[in-house]
C-alpha cells in the first residue's frame, strides 16, 4: 500500500478544526510538529502544550477520496493551497521509518521493552542471555513511535530502569500522568497492582489498550483527573496513604504542585519516582518534598530522575 501524506502550517488556534476535518476524510493517522524547533516544557496540569507554529502532518492511504476532504480544506482556507503540501509516500518507506523509532532494550535485568510487531514472531524466544536459575524476565510489549510514552525518551527509560530494579510482587503503585501505560504495564508485569492516572481520554483509552495486549488489564485501574480527585476527597480518603510506590513522569511543574499530594498519597516508607524534570530544575523539585530522603539522582543528557522513601 501506498500513502499520501498532507503537511499544513498552522497556527495553534487553527489546530483543532484542521484536525476534525482530516479525521472526518479518513486520516489513518495526524500528528503535529514544530515548524521552529520550539521548546514547551511547563505546561499546566490538564493543559494540552501546542507551539505557536505547527506543521500538521496527517497520513492517507492512497485509495481514500479526496473530493471531500479537498472541499472541506477550502472552506476553512480558500488559499490552502499556499500553505499545503503534498508528498505520495511507498509502503516500505513507512515502515522504514516506523522501524526506525522502534525500541528493544533490556532494564534492571527483570524487563525488557519490545515491538508489538514481534509478539507473534515464531523466530522470537525470550529477548537476552539468561543465566541458568534465574527469573524469566518479563516483556512489555509496545508500538513504536512518539518520544514520550515509547521507551525512547530518557525519562521514560530511568523510570523503567528503576521500575525493573525495585518493583516486587504485590505492591500497590500510582501511575500519575500514565501516557501511554508504559510504566503501569510494567510495574504490573513484574507483580504489583496499579492505578494510572491521566487528564486525556486518550490517554486513559491507550493505557487500558496496550494493558490488554499485555494480557495485565485486570491489574491496573484507570482513572480520570477528576475520578483521581473524588476517590481522594471522599469519606473514606481511599488514596491516603495507600501506595508502595508512586511515579510520575510529568515535568517540573506539576510535580511541585503535586507534591502534597503524592506525599499524602505514600504508605509510610513507600518509594517515590519523579521525572521529567531538567537537570537544573532538580533543586527546586527536591525543596518541594522536605518529608521525602531522595537517593542520588538519575541523569540522562540534561534530564533528571528523582528516586526517594517516605520517612
Amino acid at each position: 500500500m501506498s500513502w499520501v501524506k498532507l503537511t499544513i502550517a498552522l497556527d495553534t488556534n487553527e489546530v483543532a478544526q484542521f484536525e476534525t476535518v482530516m479525521e472526518a476524510n479518513g486520516a489513518a493517522a495526524v500528528i503535529f510538529e514544530s515548524q521552529a524547533d520550539e521548546v514547551v516544557l511547563e505546561p499546566q496540569p490538564g493543559a494540552i502544550p501546542l507551539w505557536q507554529h505547527i506543521n500538521l502532518v496527517a497520513l492517507f492511504s492512497a485509495d481514500t477520496p479526496i473530493i471531500g476532504l479537498n472541499a472541506a480544506l477550502r472552506e476553512l482556507d480558500p488559499q490552502i493551497h499556499r500553505r499545503l503540501q503534498v508528498d505520495f509516500i511507498a509502503n516500505e518507506d513507512w515502515q522504514q521509518r516506523l522501524a526506525n523509532h522502534t525500541i528493544r532494550a533490556q532494564f534492571g535485568e527483570r524487563l525488557w521493552l519490545v515491538p508489538k510487531t514481534e509478539k507473534q514472531d515464531p523466530k522470537l524466544s525470550t529477548p537476552g542471555q539468561k543465566e541458568p536459575g534465574s527469573v524469566e524476565p518479563a516483556i512489555l510489549y509496545l508500538e513504536p513511535g512518539l518520544a514520550f510514552g515509547s521507551g525512547s525518551h530518557p525519562t521514560t527509560r530511568m523510570c523503567l530502569e528503576w521500575i525493573a530494579k525495585n518493583i516486587q510482587p504485590g505492591q500497590r503503585v500510582l501511575d500519575f500522568g500514565c501516557g501511554s501505560g508504559i510504566l503501569a504495564i510494567g510495574a504490573a508485569l513484574l507483580g504489583a497492582t496499579v492505578v494510572a492516572v491521566d487528564y486525556d481520554d486518550q490517554a486513559l483509552l491507550a493505557t487500558n489498550e496496550n494493558a490488554a495486549f499485555n494480557s495485565v488489564r485486570e491489574g491496573i485501574q484507570t482513572l480520570s483527573l477528576d475520578q483521581w480527585e473524588a476517590g481522594r476527597v471522599n469519606s473514606e480518603r481511599q488514596f491516603d496513604r495507600y501506595f508502595d510506590v508512586v511515579v510520575a513522569n510529568i515535568l517540573a511543574a506539576p510535580i511541585i504542585e503535586l507534591a502534597q499530594t503524592f506525599s499524602c498519597s505514600l504508605a509510610v516508607g513507600g518509594s517515590l519516582t519523579l521525572s521529567g524534570i531538567l537537570d537544573h530544575q532538580a533543586e527546586q523539585v527536591l525543596r518541594a518534598y522536605p518529608g521525602v530522603t531522595f537517593a542520588p539522582a538519575m541523569v540522562e543528557a540534561e534530564w533528571v530522575c528523582l528516586t526517594g522513601s517516605l520517612a
